[in-house]
């Protein structure tokens, strides 16, 4: 964007991760509506993203409601399953085991440069990613096809069939690929060509994608780049045209949980989690950001296995995301005007939220990681508890604020 150019929306809401959690999202875009601060666009990251497609199916917080406690949505979420004891040898279930641990004892021992250096080569991670992955998709090519044919108008008298809501929000999806240096002229064993890069993906609205194409001076930059120079390439690739099933996907292929998805001319794609709160992007885009405060990341198994995948400790990531100053003179020298940066108080919602979304058990005897789904009614409970709290965290911090 050219120098005090306007920012091409009034407002954007995060939504960053969320895991099986996905549901306080919801009732946090609720809240928004219900006060007349309707995001104009959502970026969805990992679970996250997910949200954002149930807004952009029925985005009237009633149709909202039906959706998230309708059983389409209910046989997606279990269509996400462990992997079973008969389908996974038991060298395969030490091999995970041993590279937990190996993770884990590498974030100890190494520094951040010394870690950046473990020479991988492309094949050897994308092997270990699609191997190890403890959880699989049933009818992955047809995952939310279920979804996606929802119509709220069949359960309400008073909606005309199709009839959509003019307020819809745009969406916008993170994720990331392999990423293989394209210049034809390198020999396949050439150095520059082993090296393994991975490259942040934005799946951006045409709206969005107008915005962008107005930095002539600049191409966007990945904030990981500066933690992990050698692994993140820096420019992000944004995308135009793209399908929500294959982006979703992608945005959800989080290292060691799901394995990578492949899509059409951009590789392997493995999740959201290389820029799970894109609080930069966010500002870039709209005068007043709603994004959510995080728990760091556990030092025994998510942080280690960010940084084996992705180069980079993901809880300094988390400290520059949550000391972002929109205000800065640097940040404003190309707008009129900086952001109004909202954090909401979600960073406890593992505690609030205890058993109130799908369960995982290890399974010391199989030596696997099992997920436990509710039956439907259970489900239901879960999604309306997480709904409230996504509503009244949000509601309390719009009164507190005076919104």
């Amino acid at each position: 964007m050219s120098n005090n150019s306007i920012k091409p929306y009034q407002r954007v809401q995060l939504f960053s991760g969320g895991g099986s959690r996905f549901g306080y999202y919801l009732g946090s875009y609720e809240a928004l509506v219900a006060h007349d601060l309707t995001p104009d666009i959502i970026i969805g990251t990992c679970g996250g993203s997910l949200s954002a497609y149930l807004v952009q199916l029925a985005s009237d917080p009633k149709d909202l409601q039906q959706l998230m406690c309708s059983r389409e949505l209910y046989y997606t979420i279990a269509a996400i399953r462990h992997v079973a004891p008969d389908e996974a040898s038991r060298r395969l279930k030490i091999r995970y085991m041993t590279h937990a641990l190996k993770r884990w004892r590498l974030s100890r021992q190494l520094s951040k440069r010394q870690a950046q250096q473990q020479a991988d080569s492309y094949e050897q991670l994308l092997d270990e990613l699609q191997q190890l992955a403890m959880f699989r998709i049933d009818d992955e090519s047809q995952w939310l096809d279920k979804l996606s044919g929802f119509d709220a108008s069949k359960n309400d008298p008073d909606k005309t069939d199709g009839e959509t809501n003019k307020n819809t929000p745009e969406i916008a999806i993170i994720a990331s690929r392999l990423y293989q240096n394209p210049a034809s002229h390198i020999s396949p064993n050439h150095p520059l060509n082993l090296q393994l890069k991975l490259q942040e993906l934005l799946f951006a609205p045409p709206r969005l994608t107008a915005s962008l194409s107005e930095l002539t001076d600049k191409k966007m930059i990945s904030p990981a780049h500066v933690f992990a120079e050698e692994r993140i390439h820096q420019p992000v690739k944004v995308l135009s045209q793209w399908d929500f099933s294959a982006a979703i996907r992608a945005s959800m292929a989080d290292m060691y949980y799901l394995p990578p998805t492949h899509i059409e001319k951009l590789g392997w794609c493995l999740g959201g989690v290389i820029n799970l709160t894109p609080i930069e992007l966010a500002c870039q885009l709209a005068e007043t950001v709603f994004a959510e405060t995080k728990a760091g990341y556990d030092s025994w198994l998510a942080a280690p296995a960010i940084q084996r995948v992705f180069g980079f400790d993901p809880n300094q990531r988390l400290a520059q995301v949550h000391g972002f100053l929109p205000n800065t003179e640097s940040y404003q020298d190309n707008f009129e005007h900086s952001s109004q940066l909202h954090w909401l108080p979600f960073a406890d919602n593992g505690e609030q939220l205890a058993g109130q979304h799908v369960q995982k058990r290890f399974n010391l005897k199989q030596m696997t990681i099992e997920l436990m789904h509710s039956d439907y009614d259970g489900f239901v409970q879960q999604m309306q508890a997480q709904w409230q709290y996504g509503y009244q965290r949000t509601a309390d911090y719009i009164k507190q604020q005076g919104l």
